[in-house]
């Protein structure tokens, strides 16, 4: 069976929102883990630093996965590959859920950080080559509402479930769920129908020749810095710093996200109409001064920060996976984002939340908010390098 490919997004939207469900099943089974840590904190008895070193090797998974997940496609089918990706996460849940150590934890984490690692390369290069380019835009924009789905739901799932159960039943329904989800992905899917190609430096030079790739590559470490980062930080830091309660932080995580919704689609828009150059300067421009914002103020200012942050960057993503998959042709589109999403991963969900629960410790913590905003708006500079293709 050939791979379809269709030109008018109301045929292909079904597909691609069966794709933004598997994204946001791998999005949030990361994205549980940080709502889930303060938690963590309490049943273990451990400080900030020691918590937040379990992103750690979720994180170095996450790339190593990555990094295979070439020489795999090439064997077996991408559709194949994003249904194997969310039952080793969900499995990964589940040992979440019952683990009573802090190495179980360690391997808990280290297996759902495989089984996401394993969905961008296959994930991007399906959803891209299911749709002609002229709707690739608006198409991206729905697959890249899963992952803005998952901020919303993450830590609202984590509220609601503890107020009825605790947060390892969270964890254990949620690795139940992402189970069922890859044998229906892996049944009833037709997007992802072809092989990719494996990761080796004769595939890769014509993609790490280009100027695009390393413009996209320090935007990309600034933006998830700025997103999963910061999610990974804001529960340990508004409890631990700010004096909030759990419950309420947990819930302005989750409505912080809801309007991002509606900003991927309008970026998904933009994208096809002014091209990615335009539309990154202005979310880099904002997110920056709004990151900046919730370091160095405190109250009412901080929470409109900490609100409307996650809204701006929210536009980034559908450009950045656009730009990305202008850095190849489509059967070597996996190449691009197997290099450049692990390693924004190691440094935005590894090392810059275990850098944040040092400064957490030390008191310094808003200096890293500040610092993180600053460099955004420093790199608009290297907008220029994006080819103004789109």
């Amino acid at each position: 069976m050939e791979q379809q490919r269709f030109s008018r997004l109301g045929e292909a939207a079904p597909h691609v929102t069966f794709l933004a469900a598997m994204i946001f099943l791998s999005m949030y089974a990361r994205l549980l883990m940080s709502p889930m840590l303060v938690f963590i904190q309490e049943d273990l008895s451990v400080g900030p630093a020691q918590a937040t070193s379990l992103f750690l090797p979720l994180s170095i998974a996450y790339a190593v996965a990555m990094l295979a997940a070439g020489h795999l496609s090439e064997r077996v089918l991408h559709r194949r590959i994003i249904a194997f990706s969310a039952v080793i996460a969900g499995v990964g849940l589940l040992m979440v859920a019952f683990s009573r150590t802090f190495p179980g934890l360690y391997a808990a984490f280290t297996l759902v950080g495989v089984g996401a690692g394993l969905y961008p390369p296959s994930g991007v290069a399906s959803v891209t080559s299911l749709v002609d380019d002229s709707i690739r835009g608006r198409a991206v924009a729905i697959h890249e509402a899963g992952p803005t789905f998952a901020y919303v739901m993450a830590p609202l799932c984590v509220t609601l479930g503890t107020l009825v159960a605790d947060w390892r039943w969270v964890a254990g329904v949620s690795g139940v769920v992402a189970v069922a989800a890859g044998f229906l992905f892996d049944r009833y899917a037709i997007s992802g129908l072809f092989h990719g190609e494996r990761l080796h430096l004769q595939n890769l030079r014509p993609i790490l020749r280009k100027r695009e790739f390393w413009a996209i590559l320090v935007f990309f470490s600034l933006a998830a810095s700025a997103t999963l980062g910061i999610y990974s930080i804001l529960p340990t830091f508004l409890v631990g710093v700010e004096g909030m309660e759990v419950d309420p932080v947990n819930t302005l995580l989750g409505v912080s996200r809801i309007s991002g919704l509606g900003v991927l689609f309008l970026s998904g828009y933009l994208i096809d109409k002014i091209g990615v150059p335009r539309l990154m300067t202005g979310v880099f421009l904002i997110t920056g001064v709004l990151t900046v914002v919730i370091g160095a103020f405190h109250g009412i200012p901080m929470l409109v920060g900490v609100f409307l942050q996650p809204v701006a960057i929210a536009a980034f993503f559908p450009a950045a996976v656009s730009a990305m998959a202008d850095l190849g042709p489509p059967q070597a589109r996996n190449l691009g984002v197997a290099v450049i999403i692990p390693v924004v991963n190691v440094i935005s969900n590894g090392l810059f939340p275990w850098l944040m629960g040092i400064l957490t410790e030390n008191g310094t913590v808003r200096s890293g908010f500040i610092g993180l905003g600053v460099l955004m708006l420093i790199s608009i500079v290297m907008v220029p390098l994006l080819s103004p293709r789109r």
